[in-house]
């Protein structure tokens, strides 16, 4: 494209009449007219104002910056104007050196035609780095998602080639927290059913032996059952079918937190205040205890799940494994907060690797007492309280 077609498709890709394009350029309409038709060339001044005012570089209006395979030849008259801004960045020389001037203009509009094209090709191949690299990730991403959705389902093929079940249910009937136990509803189908098949449905936890109950055959081959076991955490089910003596063994489920779900959650902290001379025992100036709310426990019956709260409870602050202080509080079994309850510390003295406890020791909704963490401290070997996290105390907690 020629300077003058730059000009008229920058000012109406910009919404501008050649009158408005005038006029912040402080000239004539005519002088727009001219310009666009090839007539007349724009002075220098005017080209840098209108490369401002498209938001493009100089050398895009004069053709120095169009895609790959464009054509760049300039006209005789662009050419001419190429030399005027030429005269206008590098000073005449010495009148008898005259016969120089023309290698020399020529080296300077080559230089900034040159410097001008080769920073747009930078500023594109770096956008086209910049897109690659986006791409690249976007195919990682994809591959990786592919790969994880193939991998499930080969599992899942796999598994049930493996299963001896051609079907299976397990189900929570009822818990019994005053008990402790949890009863399953469990049913379960041979993929190969044989005339004499029994099965025998089993329960195993981290803290008790397995349990087992024998299935009753029902219709179309199934068995089914319904098996008491304690209720903890990390419970597996499993059903062994036997014929002839061979016991082939399937895991019908896991249940991971039926005994975390139906403990309530109490959040709080414990504020203090110390002194002393590190090295010796530290006395204890003040402790607040403090109970921002309580997050309600559920457990399961004939009739659907329940809500746990809080039928009363107590504060209590444990000096490693003695309760130093204890008080029964309304607002827990009401759920409201606690703020800045104030401890009784006189002549509360700590020595290195004491740890300090706030506890609640509470009852629930089904007459279940039980104690849970609020937050924790111990006198570290610099004569310091460090708080103490549950997840981060090796040994049990003193009320266990």
């Amino acid at each position: 494209m020629t300077l003058g077609e730059q000009i008229q498709a920058r000012r109406k890709d910009a919404g501008f009449s050649q009158e408005e394009l005038g006029e912040r350029l402080g000239v004539a309409r005519q002088s727009v007219s001219k310009w666009e038709s090839g007539s007349t060339v724009p002075e220098l001044d005017k080209l840098i104002a209108m490369s401002k005012l498209f938001g493009v570089s100089v050398g895009s209006l004069l053709g120095l910056e169009e895609s790959e395979g464009a054509d760049h030849e300039l006209t005789e008259r662009e050419l001419k104007a190429l030399e005027a801004i030429a005269k206008r960045l590098v000073p005449p020389p010495a009148e008898p050196k005259r016969w120089r001037r023309w290698p020399l203009v020529l080296a300077v509009v080559a230089g900034i035609g040159a410097g001008v094209f080769l920073m747009s090709r930078i500023n594109s191949l770096e956008n086209q780095i910049g897109s690659l690299h986006y791409n690249i990730s976007s195919i990682d991403n994809t591959v990786f998602q592919q790969i994880n959705s193939l991998t499930g389902q080969v599992r899942e093929i796999l598994e049930e080639q493996n299963s001896v079940t051609a079907g299976k249910n397990c189900e929570i009937l009822e818990m019994d927290l005053r008990a402790g136990t949890v009863t399953f509803s469990l049913t379960a189908t041979p993929r190969k059913y044989r005339e004499g098949m029994t099965a025998v449905f089993s329960a195993v936890g981290p803290d008790f032996a397995a349990v087992e109950v024998p299935g009753e055959p029902g219709a179309g081959g199934s068995f089914s059952a319904l098996l008491t076991c304690p209720l903890v955490d990390d419970i597996t089910l499993s059903v062994g079918f036997t014929t002839d003596g061979v016991t082939v063994n399937q895991e019908l489920g896991r249940e991971s937190y039926l005994l975390g779900d139906t403990k309530l959650s109490f959040y709080g902290n414990l504020g203090w205040s110390m002194g002393g001379t590190p090295g010796e025992k530290m006395e204890v100036y003040s402790l607040e205890a403090n109970l921002e709310w309580i997050e309600p426990g559920q457990y399961k019956t004939r009739e659907g799940w329940q809500e746990l709260e809080v039928e009363k409870g107590s504060l209590r602050l444990w000096i490693n494994d003695a309760v130093f202080w204890s008080e029964e509080r309304q607002e827990i079994a009401q759920g409201m907060r606690i703020r800045d309850l104030s401890i009784p510390v006189e002549e509360l003295e700590l020595e290195k690797g004491d740890r300090v406890i706030l506890s609640s020791l509470y009852t629930d909704s089904t007459g279940r007492e039980m104690e849970t963490w609020l937050d924790g401290c111990r006198l570290n070997e610099e004569g310091k309280l460090e708080n103490l996290a549950p997840y981060e105390e090796e040994e049990s907690y003193p009320w266990e």
